[in-house]
């Protein structure tokens, strides 16, 4: 193996829409020459912590010894892509690009992290007799098998490889291959693949690796199914759309022949028509990276109610629909701090601050009848008090319908006698700035 040497190189806000964080801090950042995509995290046998950084050309391993003063220990050049995607098992991280404009393939590079500490670390190549190039995403799984999706290898759907048995020398044990697979990721014997160009999250039994058999699947609010992660207690799955002004969704998939959609939510910007691009499941929270809006923190203890209960903008002055900013948010260190790359302003590290004290206050939000619903002419608000800030109504497609600001402290309205038939969007926020969207019907 070629051997590579170290490298040294909140108040409360008024509104979410104008403010650059709520309930999260910026603990420290490390800016790039070079454009970012996405990111992992991993822990030293000394207890260290280390974000891995890819980088549009190489993969960076930067130490988190001192949070407020990230330094990275070592980088690995690579071929030229904009995307690249990495996870670890034990003491090995695991490298895939796809689709590179410059230089020779790293197929899946296999990184020994033994002596990071020390800033050295030892990596190689796998291309499995040359069958494969290249892949979109990897996702590694509690028994050691690592899935590659959307690579160059037959029609891009998942290949399995065993990397307990051997770290360094992969062992190929099957592949899926019905259509191609963007992003999944896999707990027990079931695969769950984000097909994208289907619009669909797909549930795959896995348990025989060379026959996997399809156990059933479901359209995404917006068709076009960037990522998918199951709940800890495998009753939900989360997904993301990768469109303008698409949601977080909240599948029920407690009967795989019945999957049904239960909640869906948008980031604290949706007037910007902002991208989600992938979320991650952490106990009961999800935590999205947003192009151009940054990280998103949303309770889903109720997978039925999500509600957003922290976020942070790491790309203030990128907004829209575009591709800029946050590409990966990684949220499962010990010591619970964030790591977001975001592709132009580098390394965050960030912290979620008052958490409790967000998820008390909203419910208190919680507590606020919505009646009739469905209906067939209005809708009537009663709150428990009268600190609510504001309303804000879309449709299912997150058009801007209406704006109601309360100027009387009032604690009962009724809205909707003009509105069309249809399912819409509530989202009531108090002077505080937190937030609660129910989902109503017009029929």
């Amino acid at each position: 193996m070629r051997k590579l040497v170290a490298l040294f190189l909140i108040a409360f806000p008024l509104s979410l829409f104008a403010q650059q964080s709520y309930n999260m801090s910026l603990v420290g950042k490390l800016p790039y020459q070079s454009g970012l995509n996405d990111i992992w995290g991993y822990v030293d046998t000394d207890g260290t912590e280390y974000a891995i950084v890819g980088l549009v050309d190489a993969t960076s391993f930067v130490s988190l010894a001192d949070p407020s003063n990230p330094v990275e220990v070592a980088n690995i050049p690579g071929p030229t892509s904009v995307w690249r995607d990495i996870k670890t098992w034990g003491n090995y991280a695991y490298v895939v690009h796809d689709a590179l404009q410059m230089g020779d393939s790293q197929g899946l590079l296999i990184i020994d992290l033994t002596d990071i500490s020390n800033g050295n670390i030892t990596y190689d190549s796998y291309y499995m007799d040359f069958q494969f190039s290249r892949a979109h995403n990897i996702y590694i799984d509690e028994n050691g098998v690592a899935y590659l999706f959307g690579g160059d290898y037959q029609n891009g759907g998942a290949l399995m490889l065993d990397i307990a048995t051997d770290p360094e020398n992969p062992i190929f044990l099957g592949h899926f291959e019905d259509f191609y697979l963007h992003d999944g990721m896999v707990r027990g014997d079931t695969l769950w693949g984000g097909a994208i160009y289907n619009g669909e999250f797909v549930s795959v039994d896995v348990s025989d690796k060379s026959n996997p058999i399809i156990l059933g699947s479901a359209m995404t609010p917006n068709a076009f199914t960037h990522n998918c992660w199951v709940s800890d207690d495998g009753q939900t799955v989360y997904t993301t759309d990768e469109l303008a002004g698409s949601y977080i969704a909240a599948f029920d998939v407690s009967n795989i022949n019945d999957i049904q959609l239960v909640d869906q939510i948008q980031s604290w910007s949706p007037q910007n028509d902002v991208i989600p691009h992938n979320t991650h499941v952490m106990g009961n929270y999800l935590v999205t990276s947003y192009y151009c809006d940054g990280v998103t923190v949303v309770d889903a203890s109720d997978p039925t109610n999500l509600q957003e209960v922290a976020y942070y903008d790491t790309s203030v002055n990128y907004q829209g629909d575009g591709y800029n900013g946050a590409w990966g948010a990684y949220p499962f260190l010990p010591s619970k701090l964030i790591l977001v790359s975001d592709r132009q302003e580098g390394l965050h590290i960030l912290s979620v601050d008052n958490l409790e004290f967000s998820v008390e206050s909203l419910n208190d939000l919680l507590d606020i009848q919505v009646y009739p619903n469905p209906s067939v002419d209005f809708f009537q608000i009663k709150f428990k008090s009268n600190d609510w800030a504001t309303i804000q109504v879309s449709d299912i497609n997150g058009r801007h319908i209406q704006e109601i600001e309360n100027h009387t402290n009032s604690d009962f309205i009724q809205l909707g006698e003009a509105w069309e038939l249809g399912t819409y969007l509530i989202r009531i926020e108090d002077f505080r700035g937190l937030s609660i969207t129910h989902t109503i019907v017009k029929q």
